[in-house]
């Protein structure tokens, strides 16, 4: 189920470390790992607070919340 739901992602997140490998080297492979990392962790801590704010609105509100953006 979870490569059903997340494979692309997987795919482009692998594709993107051989990339760093190949242009950079391992130093390179190392920071775009970290850097993943953290936006993977921003992003769900942002999802987070959304889900927040999207549970206060009405359905109109909400698909212009998520689809416009903030």
């Amino acid at each position: 189920m979870v490569l059903k739901t997340f494979g692309w992602s997987f795919a482009v997140t692998a594709l993107g470390l051989v990339a760093a490998v190949f242009y950079g080297g391992w130093t390179a492979f190392g920071i775009v790992a970290i850097l993943s990392i953290l936006e993977i962790s921003l992003s769900f801590d942002n999802a987070v607070v959304n889900a927040g704010i999207l549970k206060k609105m009405n359905a109109f509100w909400q698909r212009i919340f998520l689809t416009i953006g903030v």
